[in-house]
C-alpha cells in the first residue's frame, strides 16, 4: 500500500510490535497512519479507539456494585501477550483487587476459542462451586463460560460477562443466560476512525488519541442499545450529559 501511493493507512494490529516496521517506513513516505482500536503502537501518531482497560474496570465495577458481598471471581483471558488482553484483565484485576471482600481464585487463558473457555470454566467451577461470577476478555469466550455454567447446574448463580458486543451476546443476554458484555462499538469506532483519515488528509490537526465509546449492556438497558431505529450514538450522547 505505501509503494501504491495511498494517501493514509488504518491500521488494527494485535500487538504492539508486529506494525512498527511498516509503519517507519509510512512516515518516510509522509503516509498518516491511523492505528484503530487494538494495540498501540508508539510509533503511530493517531489512536482511534476505546481504552481497553475500561472494559475491565466496568466489569468490576458491576461485580462491586451488584455482589456488594463479595465472593469468588474467575478470569478467563484471551491470547497470551496480546495488548487487549493484556489490558481487559489488568484493568479488572486491579479495580476488584481494591475490594477486600473479592478473591480471584484463576486467571486462565481461553485463547478467543469458545471450547478452550468451556473447558477451562468446568474445570474453575469443578474447584470453586461457589464461584460467583467470570470475567471474559471477549464475547465467544464468555458464551463458552456460559455454557459451562449451565452444564454445572449454576445457570443464574454464576454471572458471566464477556466483552465487544457481538449479537450473539446481546441475544444470550435477552435469554437470560449470559449476564452482559461491554460493547465497544466496533462500526462507530470504524466510522470515526475514516472521519480521522479524512481530516488528516485534509491537513487538519487532530489529537493524538481520539477516544471512542463503550457501554456495559446488562438486561437492565439492552433494549436502548439495540432494536430497530435505535441510533446508537443518540443514546451514548444521553449517556455521557447523565454521567456528567
Amino acid at each position: 500500500m505505501i509503494t501504491q501511493g495511498y494517501n493514509v493507512l488504518l491500521v488494527s494490529p494485535q500487538t504492539d510490535s508486529n506494525l512498527q516496521p511498516v509503519i517507519e517506513q509510512a512516515k518516510a513516505a509522509n503516509i498518516p497512519v491511523v492505528d484503530v482500536n487494538d494495540a498501540v503502537i508508539p510509533q503511530a501518531e493517531h489512536y482511534v479507539g476505546n481504552v481497553q482497560r475500561d472494559n475491565g474496570v466496568r466489569v468490576a465495577k458491576w461485580f462491586i456494585t451488584n455482589r456488594p458481598q463479595g465472593g469468588k471471581v474467575a478470569i478467563i483471558e484471551g491470547q497470551a501477550g496480546v495488548y487487549a488482553a493484556v489490558q481487559r484483565t489488568d484493568g479488572f484485576k486491579s479495580t476488584i483487587g481494591e475490594n477486600s471482600s473479592f478473591k480471584i481464585v484463576a486467571s486462565v487463558p481461553g485463547n478467543w476459542d469458545r471450547q478452550t473457555s468451556y473447558d477451562a470454566a468446568t474445570n474453575i467451577l469443578n474447584q470453586h462451586p461457589d464461584l460467583i461470577g467470570f470475567y471474559a476478555n471477549n464475547d465467544g469466550m464468555a458464551l463458552g463460560v456460559v455454557e459451562a455454567v449451565k452444564a454445572a447446574g449454576l445457570a443464574g448463580k454464576v454471572a458471566v460477562f464477556g466483552t465487544d458486543g457481538i449479537s450473539d451476546a446481546y441475544a444470550s443476554i435477552k435469554a437470560g443466560e449470559l449476564t452482559g458484555t461491554v460493547d465497544s462499538f466496533p462500526v462507530l469506532t470504524g466510522e470515526v476512525a475514516m472521519e480521522t483519515a479524512l481530516r488528516l488528509v485534509a491537513g487538519q490537526k487532530l489529537p493524538r488519541v481520539v477516544a471512542t465509546p463503550q457501554a456495559l449492556i446488562t438486561a437492565d438497558n439492552l433494549a436502548r442499545y439495540q432494536g430497530k431505529g435505535v441510533d446508537v450514538r443518540a443514546v451514548l450522547m444521553e449517556d455521557a450529559k447523565a454521567a456528567k
